[in-house]
């Protein structure tokens, strides 16, 4: 662990302005155990190394958009985390004017950088502050004193992220964008398939914002219901695509219809006699604020029991399949 203390010790004295700031974390320094309050515990697990937290950060490029212009931006690597933002404030003093965070660099490419928190210096400014306003894997985004410009520090390099950091004024308060992951909520959907189909049940996983249709579909799940009769014809069968004009991809939803997003006129004029039903094509996770399950029964018309004894179809055939 050497080449990580000195580096620390170099970074720590820079950060005070009283050594030059050139030192860059060794490489082969082994696994970081993350220290966690109660609450990132929780949510993450402890025993995290800091090599895992840096794989869960990516570092893109974003062109310019409509709202935004070009930019750099550190975000998760896969759906199942989500990144927010916390704003810290170091107080700093003639006295102590270091800020005693130890950084790592992650990673480096095409000018682009992945620089996190590994921790803070033991009685430092940073220290000074609660447990867990650090975390390992913390990126800081942007960095400022108070009433002045902030800089952003999102996506570049180790060297670079230091210059910032050595240019704020030694006598203010260093006020710090940070963000940090955590895992995103995720519903587990249960499949139930008609009795005559003989199918296991399955499983799909969906966080916030999906589409229930898409993901199964994406799953290997057919959704077109053959019992199933066009809304916008009036009669006859057939896929309208996701445009929620049949009911080919009606489900019937057993548990965890609390989590979907609401129907919309015409849906409900479509589902008017089947109160538990959703199209799958106008259906979205979007009230999750916890991981649970939900149980959804596909091709809801060929469960054994849904038709009466003397009902047929359109061209004849008797639908009653009994229990």
């Amino acid at each position: 662990r050497e080449p990580m203390l000195t580096c620390l010790l170099t970074l720590t004295l820079a950060l005070a302005g009283r050594a030059p700031v050139r030192a860059r974390p060794g490489s082969g320094r082994g696994t970081a155990a993350v220290r966690m309050d109660a609450a990132a515990a929780a949510a993450f697990a402890a025993d995290v190394s800091i090599e895992a937290w840096a794989g869960r950060w990516r570092v893109v490029r974003l062109p310019e958009d409509a709202v935004s212009r070009a930019r750099v931006e550190v975000s998760p690597s896969d759906v199942s985390w989500e990144a927010f933002t916390e704003t810290v404030t170091i107080a700093r003093s003639p006295e102590s004017p270091g800020i005693g965070l130890v950084l790592i660099e992650a990673g480096e490419a095409d000018g682009l950088g992945l620089v996190l928190i590994e921790g803070v210096a033991p009685g430092s400014n940073a220290a000074a502050l609660s447990v867990g306003t650090f975390l390992p894997g913390d990126v800081i985004a942007a960095a400022g004193t108070p009433g002045g410009p902030s800089f952003s520090t999102e996506g570049i390099t180790y060297d670079a992220t230091v210059g910032v950091l050595s240019s704020l004024d030694p006598m203010a308060p260093v006020v710090l964008t940070l963000k940090r992951l955590r895992p995103r909520p995720f519903i587990t959907v249960r499949l139930e398939f008609p009795q005559a189909e003989g199918r296991d049940d399955e499983s799909v996983t969906l966080y916030s914002g999906m589409n229930l249709r898409r993901v199964m579909l994406g799953s290997g799940i057919n959704l077109n219901d053959p019992l199933a009769r066009r809304f916008d014809a009036g009669i006859g069968t057939g896929d309208c695509g996701g445009e929620g004009c049949c009911c080919t991809c009606a489900v019937d939803v057993l548990k965890g219809v609390e989590v979907l997003s609401a129907q919309g006129a015409q849906e409900r004029q479509m589902l008017a006699k089947f109160p538990r039903w959703r199209l799958a094509c106008k259906t979205s996770v979007v009230n999750l604020v916890a991981s649970g399950e939900m149980v959804v029964r596909v091709s809801p018309r060929g469960f054994d029991g849904f038709y009466g004894k003397d009902e047929r179809d359109a061209n004849g055939k008797l639908q009653y399949r009994g229990l």
